[in-house]
């Protein structure tokens, strides 16, 4: 059965599109388009003439118009499409029987985009979702690249300083998380669906266009900071995973060059010297990596041609870039499944590395290479970064959209929460607490305390590698579809605009890989500048106004919100200070 079984398309239903409606003109074959959602005052609710009522919607591939000489006229591709939208269609005619004030509109995401369930037949007949697939789609969509820096921003605060601040900022993002899905129910205003209504609309609806489009732009800044640390990640990944590929099918060779002159405790080193690195001419390299490939044997050198900032990153523009003009990313949502499977590596993976290399902590001698700071003035980097890690609001109500018992929301939030909260502090305080060198040396991305011959460390570079080719797709999507939606009303205007769009991004991403490749501080800064607007402002601002229109504010909520907004600005401001 469809996901919109429970709409109720049987065998009996023959005609269920065209039923008592006098004649009209019926649309083309493959149905009229639904268009984005036009916003209808209270005032004009009733006053459409007759004719601008909804269209039928006829559809030839099975909803009991049997003239089965019409499938050949269209591909499978057409007629799942045609049965998706007549499905749609049905849905929306019985919510709305008279067509005027309800479509389906064109800005909102499906919640398979965040599923951690790869097929929909995994779903009920409902096709709605349970807590426990709510709870882990939650959990996966927050879990994403921060956890690599998470010991590095934990060694910014100092030990007991560094956790608080992790619970604390769990609670803050998860208040202002659970402000943002009671948001439309709370809305006054009946051009706006409750149900489908994004955080988005629930800004317009109170601040103006001023407030869509600040939501829209700062939801658009998460995601491409989203794609400029996968970029550097995925080319440090490719780069290392490279490296060991090409010495292993080098003959009699045992050393990996990487791991050269390295000082190894544990198998961990402090690759303190890779922050003291100047501009690369990327231009030249590629150039000469081109001229001594075509060149002699003799003279062609592997690490001319394979540079981690230099050519690495292009090549995977190079290679990637198809994959970022798909219409539909429908098919790499099969793999969110993979997010989860990484992060329980990743957690297993540092645990062994705590039963390897044991507990290495000294709280009383400053002088030992194992003293640990309680706290640290270089604090604001964790919450910088936690502020991004923490960050799922502008997925949350799509997330949510499908739960079967729509009810259990803030506790299947809360849920979620705490579960990434538990995962970062594991992460953060087992690497700490493990790590056998100076704390200084702790990198943003820990992975890099492992040189390329550590199997554990290469199979999780692998691993993520191939996992975060999957998501970036999804990540360019999301960022097409919020800014084209705004700014031409369709998220699909055109190949060449997709094309232009996905070309700058991918120069931006590429630019940060070559240039400024530092994935705490990218965190950190966008974390900050983007969580100040849309973690800790806008969900403030729409709880005061909310509460004031309903005359349920008081004093102690009005302080307490302003406090909220004053902590998102000292974050901001304190990443300027460190």
């Amino acid at each position: 059965m469809s996901s919109y079984g429970a709409i109720g398309v049987d065998d009996d239903d023959t005609d269920p599109l065209l039923a008592d409606d006098p004649p009209r003109r019926l649309p083309p074959i493959g149905g009229v388009p639904i268009g984005r959602r036009r916003a209808v005052s209270a005032s004009q609710i009733g006053s459409y003439p007759i004719s601008s009522a909804r269209q039928p919607y006829l559809f030839t591939g099975g909803l009991g118009l049997r003239d089965e000489s019409l499938l050949s006229l269209h591909s499978q591709d057409d007629l799942h499409r045609e049965h998706n939208n007549a499905l749609r269609y049905r849905l929306y005619n019985r919510l709305d029987p008279g067509g005027q004030h309800l479509t389906m509109p064109d800005h909102v995401l499906p919640p398979s985009l965040f599923s951690i369930l790869p097929f929909e037949e995994l779903k009920d007949v409902s096709g709605k979702q349970g807590s426990i697939v709510t709870i882990f789609s939650i959990w996966n969509t927050m879990m994403g690249t921060s956890l690599l820096a998470m010991p590095w921003a934990l060694q910014q605060a100092g030990l007991v300083l560094g956790i608080v601040i992790m619970l604390v900022m769990a609670g803050i993002c998860f208040y202002t998380a659970y402000i943002v899905i009671e948001s439309p129910k709370r809305l006054q205003d009946l051009s706006i669906d409750p149900q489908i209504a994004e955080f988005s609309d629930v800004c317009k609806s109170l601040f103006g266009r001023v407030g869509e489009y600040t939501a829209v732009v700062f939801s658009v800044c998460v995601l491409i900071g989203g794609v400029i640390v996968y970029w550097v990640l995925m080319s440090n990944f490719l780069f290392y995973t490279g490296a060991v590929v090409y010495e292993a099918l080098q003959p009699n060779s045992s050393t990996i060059p990487v791991m050269e002159n390295k000082t190894f405790t544990c198998d961990v080193y402090c690759p303190l010297e890779t922050s003291q690195w100047t501009i690369p001419q990327w231009e030249k390299q590629l150039v000469d990596a081109v001229e001594e490939f075509g060149g002699d044997d003799d003279s062609w050198s592997f690490d001319k041609f394979w540079t981690l900032r230099g050519t690495v990153p292009i090549y995977l523009a190079i290679a990637l870039f198809p994959l970022m003009n798909f219409k539909s990313p429908t098919f790499f949502t099969k793999f969110n499944v993979l997010g989860t499977i990484s992060v329980m590596y990743l957690l297993v993976f540092v645990f062994s590395k705590l039963l390897e290399c044991g507990m290495n902590m000294d709280f009383t001698d400053p002088k030992s290479i194992h003293y640990v700071q309680l706290a640290n003035m270089h604090f604001p980097a964790l919450s910088g970064t936690l502020t991004l890690s923490y960050f799922i609001h502008n997925a949350v109500l799509t997330i949510l959209r499908n739960q079967k018992r729509p009810e259990n929301n803030a506790r299947d939030l809360s849920i979620g929460y705490g579960l990434v909260a538990f995962c970062y502090v594991f992460i953060g305080f087992t690497f700490f607490a493990a790590f056998p060198r100076q704390r200084s040396c702790i990198s943003d991305n820990f992975l890099n305390n492992f040189g390329a011959g550590d199997v554990l460390s290469s199979t999780a570079r692998l691993f993520l590698l191939f996992q975060m080719i999957t998501v970036l797709p999804l990540l360019m999507f999301l960022v097409r579809s919020q800014l084209f939606y705004a700014i031409f009303g369709k998220i699909w205007p055109g190949a060449i605009k997709v094309i232009i769009l996905n070309i700058s991004l991918i120069a931006i991403a590429v630019g940060f890989a070559t240039f400024y490749p530092n994935v705490g501080s990218i965190l950190r800064y966008v974390g900050s500048i983007s969580g100040l607007v849309y973690v800790f402002a806008l969900p403030s601002m729409v709880y005061l106004r909310q509460s004031a229109a309903a005359g349920t504010l008081t004093p102690l909520k009005k302080y307490a919100h302003y406090g909220i907004i004053a902590i998102g600005a000292a974050n901001l401001a304190a990443q300027f200070v460190i």
